[in-house]
Order: structure tokens, then C-alpha cells, then sequence
């Protein structure tokens, strides 16, 4: 992490958005990097600060300024958050054109974009909200970005679920998701993900198996939330401390799935022989399912493994940092197939995981 932004990687909240401020003031001068700074404030949780910085320096004509302004628009459970990307006239003309479409029987082929993640959420999301609309076949979906194979052939196995070719588009409009989802917040057509597969609880006896993941991948743009959504290398090790007790009462498999170094391996290993690391067995989604298959417990910090479960009807315990991404705000409040299937263990002081990590373990000795 770089050393001049040492406060955001602490526990002192206040004390990261007050130095956090301070540096916006510093950066007037360079307003891509002043953008930049004021959008750190999201994930720090100071919406109202973002929202008036963004306002004193026209921070909204800037792509990066409009996705501040969706996050509060999210945080503060308004109407239709994604009109904060895009422009009245943009946003016009785009909500013309799929009208367009729609009424003329033209096919529309939806983008996915972001993470794995994000792609199988907004598939669940877009399933369940074309269901409402007769001319529903005309809407494909296309997977995006460096894992678009990697959902594709998960997508691949749901059914109803119609996916445009990659490489070759027709006369089909392309709209981004996030363009389509404001689409269908203005018509009030946007409905909770509904649950994409069915992968049943395996009969496993009194043998546990737990899938755990405890680290999200690195985002080289967003090491900040990275970092939150992720347990430290240390606190990994106090927590397979704790759980040896109940490892050695109940001979609990354990199968881990977090990105380790090599020396990390080898300290995890050496205390712990018990532990199963199986990340460089994954190559595709399919190899993480059939893993999740074999197990009778899943939990995991905010990644890919969360929305994963969900989209196969699996239970899944989620420790969750204390300012989460705003979706969360969503699919955990109502009711849905997310918060039919997620246990929540969520941080109650900044960048602290202890409370969620003892009441998850709590949790599996009352279970087990």
C-alpha cells in the first residue's frame, strides 16, 4: 500500500476520513486526481462529505465522479441509484432506443460487466425482471471482461437463460447492464435475483466439510476494497487457532480457497496439517460448484464464492466488512433469494474482524 494513504489501511474511521479530506483540499490543482480522492469517501462510508465535494467541484462530469454519485444514490435506498451513471441526455436517448426495440420485436443484447460476481448477480437479477415483459426471448445476455468464459459456461446450464454470441452481434442493440438496469428502475420493471441452479446439501452423516474462502481477489484499482472485504494473513491464523478445538472434536474438513503466497502456504500447513489448500485446483467456476458439491458448509467474505452459492441454492455464511458495497444494502434487506441463503457476520468497528469471526466460530460449535 502506498504510504501516503497509511490511514485508510487502519482502524481509526474518523481519523481516515479527516486525513482523507485533507488531501482532496491538497489536490484542487489536479481535479482527475481530486475525483479520485473524493471517491475514496464512499467506501469509507461518508456519502454526505462525497456528496459535497462532488457538488463544489463538478465532480459529476467525470466517470468516476457519476460512480460516486450511483453509490450514494445506493446507500441512501433512493429510487433507481443507476441514474447516477449516466446522463439526462444520454440517459434519454438510451431509454428511447430500448423502447424502440422493444415495441419493433428488434432483439437487445444486455452486457454484463464487472466481476464474476456482479456478472451472475445481474443475471439472476435480469432472469427474474424479464419474466414480467411478453417479448422477454428479443433480451440475450453477454458475459464481458477476462472471465467472460468462466460465466458463460456457468450460465450455459440455466435454463430460460438466452446468451447472445460473444463475438459475433447483429442488428441487436447493446446496452451495457448497468444502462439496462436503469431502464428497468424507471419503469419499475427491476426484481431481486432469483436463484439459477439447484445444487442440493450433500448427504454427508455426521462428517462436516467446510468451503471456505477468507480473501477476495486484488483489485490493482481499488486496493482499499480490496483490503476491507478481505481478513489479514494473521487473523487467518487465529482463526484456524480457534478452530482447531472444534476440529479435532468433530474431524472437520477443511477446504480453503483463498489466494496464499508460498510462505503463507507453508505457515498455514505446518500449524495446521488438517487444512486442504485448494486454490490452484480452480481453473473455472465448474471446479469451484463441484468442490461446494462435496461440502455441507460454505463461508467466504465478499467474493465470487457468495453470489456462487446463491445462484446454486446454497446456504452461505458471509463475513462482511463494515461498509460493505452498496448492493448489499439491498440484498440483504429484502426479501430475496440472498438473504434466504446468507447467515451475516458483519464488522461492527472499522477494518476489525473479531466480532464476526468469534460469532462465526460461536456458530459452528453450537452446529457441529
Amino acid at each position: 500500500m502506498h504510504n501516503r494513504f497509511w490511514f485508510l489501511y487502519g482502524n481509526d474511521l474518523e481519523l481516515a476520513i479527516e486525513q482523507l479530506e485533507k488531501l482532496i483540499k491538497l489536490s484542487e490543482d489536479d481535479q482527475e486526481t481530486q475525483i479520485k480522492l473524493i471517491s475514496l469517501l464512499t467506501y469509507l462510508g461518508a456519502y454526505d462529505k462525497c456528496d459535497k465535494w462532488l457538488k463544489e467541484c463538478n465532480g459529476e462530469k467525470h466517470v468516476t465522479g457519476q460512480q460516486s454519485r450511483y453509490r450514494i444514490h445506493r446507500a441512501r435506498n433512493e429510487r433507481n441509484p443507476w441514474r447516477g451513471l449516466i446522463d439526462k441526455e444520454t440517459q434519454c436517448n438510451v431509454d428511447e432506443l430500448v423502447k424502440n426495440y422493444m415495441h419493433s420485436n428488434k432483439p437487445i443484447t444486455v452486457d454484463l460487466v464487472g466481476g464474476i460476481g456482479d456478472q451472475l448477480e445481474n443475471a439472476a437479477l435480469l432472469l427474474a425482471s424479464l419474466k414480467q415483459l411478453p417479448n422477454s426471448d428479443l433480451i440475450k445476455m453477454r458475459p464481458n471482461g477476462e472471465n467472460y468464459l468462466v460465466v458463460r459456461k456457468l450460465l450455459e446450464q440455466v435454463k430460460g437463460l438466452q446468451l447472445a454470441n460473444h463475438d459475433v452481434i447483429t442488428d441487436s442493440l447493446r446496452v451495457s447492464i448497468p444502462w439496462f438496469r436503469n431502464w428497468l428502475g424507471e419503469n419499475n420493471l427491476e426484481k431481486l435475483p432469483i436463484q439459477l441452479l439447484n445444487d442440493e446439501l450433500p448427504e454427508l452423516g455426521k462428517k462436516v466439510q467446510l468451503l471456505a474462502c477468507w480473501r477476495c481477489k486484488i483489485d490493482a484499482n481499488n486496493p482499499l476494497s480490496s483490503f476491507s472485504r478481505s481478513i489479514p494473513f494473521r487473523t487467518i491464523q487465529i482463526l484456524y487457532s480457534q478452530m482447531e478445538t472444534i476440529q479435532q472434536e468433530r474431524q472437520i474438513n477443511v477446504i480453503d480457497i483463498s489466494e496464499y503466497r508460498e510462505s503463507e502456504k507453508a505457515i498455514l500447513l505446518k500449524s495446521h496439517p488438517w487444512l486442504v489448500l485448494a486454490r490452484e485446483n480452480i481453473r473455472c467456476l465448474d471446479d469451484t460448484r463441484n468442490i461446494m458439491k462435496t461440502c455441507n458448509y460454505i463461508a467466504s467474505v465478499d467474493t465470487s464464492l457468495v453470489h456462487l452459492a446463491v445462484a446454486c441454492g446454497r446456504k452461505i455464511q458471509l463475513l462482511l466488512n463494515k461498509i460493505p458495497d452498496e448492493r448489499w444494502l439491498d440484498l440483504l434487506t429484502n426479501p430475496g433469494n440472498y438473504r434466504n441463503h446468507i447467515e451475516l457476520y458483519q464488522q461492527e468497528r472499522f477494518h476489525n474482524w473479531e466480532k464476526p469471526i468469534n460469532n462465526f466460530l460461536n456458530r459452528m460449535r453450537l452446529e457441529f
